[in-house]
């Protein structure tokens, strides 16, 4: 019963700060508008695949610029069901949170009280979810998928039965297609199904149905004249870009992943401890598996994917730390007196994490969503009453597309595709380079598209467009630049440009700047 009214109280915390995460927004914004600019990719792609059929982030082209195909997948359902709604992702993720703390609510009960609160606070405040909720991203879905294959791991590690392998394989497809760094953690599955289980079989069905969300979608772009990977890993993801490139991002990802090396401590801790009683090397490994399996993902996580962008890549990783040290605190907790040193340390580091991804964040958040105002929706406004229907260069695409039908020639490479090969080797770095700056003189030209708002810092302009004006924000957090140029693709459209920039500029924000170039 006590458990119960905590989970209570533990959905009540949760959704007063999702009320006061959304009303802090609407107080400058009059609405709600997402932290970032790639949940209205999303809804771009999902609107475009609803209601057109074309799988892109406009309806006049494939592109491969979703990194999460089964989520865009969802929400492409849930528009066609629904209609297109722009808070249909935020709805989404409520559902998503709640049968998330559910699933772990049921594992938790076999714990003690303390134990039980601290890994369901944990997920709430260290995750933090409310804030994977309002993102409007995937991260909620994809989180709660991954601790549903640990749990029947571990659930089929312990019972052996066909229903947990079944479910196991089930849920690794799902992860994977709501995110390809779920792999990270299968293979170390699969390594141990192999290797101590010696259940081969088995092992190689989970990699091969595992890897069933890649491969097809992969196939599906290969088709389409895209990469077999989506645009996003290529572009963003560790490429090997010479060994000093590739360990400098393997050392920022470790700095930005700071909260989640913390946790990863107390997960060293429990192994070390829990393999010294232990004798055989193979007992170590067994009385640990899901502990190691976690450390393992978190590793590859570390070595080729991301970390921060409003702490939301290594979300999922605070959850799976938390979900595998719960054994471990419940023995901290129970003799706290006979371990006080580690019961010491355990409460400094969850207070480090709390104040890194919990405190710090809750100002972030809003003035995330702030900046997406100020640009990324002013920018869609300015399009929407000017070019709604027109042909844009760009270079940070989702407000701008979701909100309009236009045509899009995306320089950074997320919603065109040969832009992307153009760029497939400058290792996610912004260089000088010609033959991206040529294809966009020659496309923009020769199939007339109108005008360009990019991040002069992400692509060179050619010299031939006219730079009409810029616009400004203040204490940028969130998006790609402070400051977006317009230019004009030919010169007889620039007084034009300059006259709508002029009109535009009397009904933006206060805090935000237009300056017409003359």
């Amino acid at each position: 019963m006590k458990k119960k009214v905590l989970l209570f109280a533990v959905f009540l915390v949760l959704g007063i700060l999702i009320v006061y995460s959304i009303q802090s927004v609407a107080g400058f914004a009059g609405r709600f508008i997402y932290p970032l600019d790639d949940s209205y990719i999303h809804l771009s792609m999902a609107k475009s695949f609803a209601e057109s059929g074309v799988w892109g982030i406009t309806k006049h082209e494939f592109s491969s610029t979703t990194s999460s195909p089964f989520f865009t997948f969802l929400l492409s359902v849930l528009i066609k069901l629904f209609g297109d709604w722009q808070y249909i992702p935020l709805v989404a993720n409520m559902v998503a949170g709640a049968a998330l703390l559910l699933v772990l609510h049921q594992y938790l009960k076999r714990y003690s009280l303390v134990t039980y609160a601290v890994v369901l606070l944990g997920v709430v405040f260290l995750m933090p979810l409310h804030l994977m909720i309002i993102s409007g991203m995937e991260h909620v879905f994809h989180t709660l998928t991954m601790v549903l294959i640990l749990l029947f791991f571990r659930e089929y590690l312990e019972k052996g039965n066909m229903r947990s392998f079944v479910a196991l394989i089930l849920f690794s497809i799902l992860a994977t297609g709501f995110r390809y760094e779920s792999l990270f953690f299968i293979i170390f599955i699969c390594a141990y199904l192999f290797f101590i289980k010696k259940d081969f079989v088995k092992s190689i069905l989970l990699g091969l149905f595992s890897l069933l969300p890649v491969v097809i979608y992969g196939l599906i772009s290969l088709q389409q004249g895209s990469f077999f990977l989506p645009n996003s890993l290529i572009l963003k993801g560790n490429t090997f870009s010479g060994l000093g490139g590739f360990l400098l991002r393997i050392a920022g990802n470790a700095y930005r992943g700071l909260s989640v090396v913390i946790l990863v401590l107390i997960l060293l801790v429990q192994i070390f401890i829990t393999s010294k009683k232990e004798n055989s090397f193979l007992d170590k490994i067994k009385k640990n598996a899901v502990a190691l399996v976690v450390l393992g993902g978190f590793s590859i996580h570390v070595l080729f994917a991301n970390f921060g962008w409003l702490i939301r890549y290594e979300a999922y990783l605070v959850v799976l730390v938390l979900l595998s040290i719960a054994p471990f605190l419940e023995t901290v907790f129970e003799n706290k007196k006979q371990m006080k040193f580690v019961f010491a340390a355990i409460i400094l580091l969850f207070a480090t994490t709390f104040y890194i991804r919990f405190v710090k964040m809750l100002n972030y958040q809003t003035v995330a969503s702030k900046n997406i105002y100020d640009q990324q929706i002013q920018l869609a406004d300015f399009l929407h009453q000017y070019y709604r229907n027109s042909k844009v260069v760009a270079n940070d695409i989702g407000a701008i597309a979701y909100f309009n039908n236009i045509h899009l020639l995306d320089t950074f490479g997320l919603g065109s595709i040969e832009v992307a090969k153009l760029r497939k080797n400058d290792h996610a770095k912004f260089v000088k380079n010609q033959p991206l700056e040529n294809y966009i003189k020659k496309t923009a030209i020769n199939d007339h598209f109108e005008l360009a708002i990019v991040y002069e810092d992400w692509a060179h302009m050619p010299e031939d467009f006219t730079k009409v004006g810029t616009l400004s924000i203040q204490n940028n957090y969130i998006c790609g630049g402070p400051t977006v140029t317009f230019y004009a693709i030919k010169k007889q459209d620039a007084d034009k440009l300059r006259a709508q920039l002029t009109e535009f500029s009397k009904q933006i924000p206060n805090d935000v700047s237009i300056k017409i170039v003359k």
